[in-house]
């Protein structure tokens, strides 16, 4: 499975307990602190880590990858019994 796939898929409301709406308003709302959050982190990291490699941490998952990570784990999801 690609990584588009797979961000589409958890990005479902069924997965993520949140309407498609609501999802794209809170990457809109929370994706420019967490970049600001980042930007700070290198500029106060500046120059070469203690173990002497180059650059700051090189983050595996995007910001949205995480964001629908997180809402998946706290997502108030029951896929054995069907809600009343």
């Amino acid at each position: 499975m690609k990584i588009k796939q797979a961000r589409a898929a958890m990005a479902h409301p069924v997965f993520c307990g949140a309407a498609r709406q609501h999802l794209g308003e809170l990457i809109e709302d929370l994706a420019p602190r967490w970049e600001a959050r980042c930007e700070s982190a290198r500029h106060e990291g500046a120059g070469a880590p203690a173990d002497g490699r180059p650059g700051g941490p090189k983050y595996e998952l995007v910001f949205i990858d995480r964001l629908l990570a997180t809402l998946v784990t706290c997502a108030p999801v029951s896929l054995t019994r069907p809600s009343a």
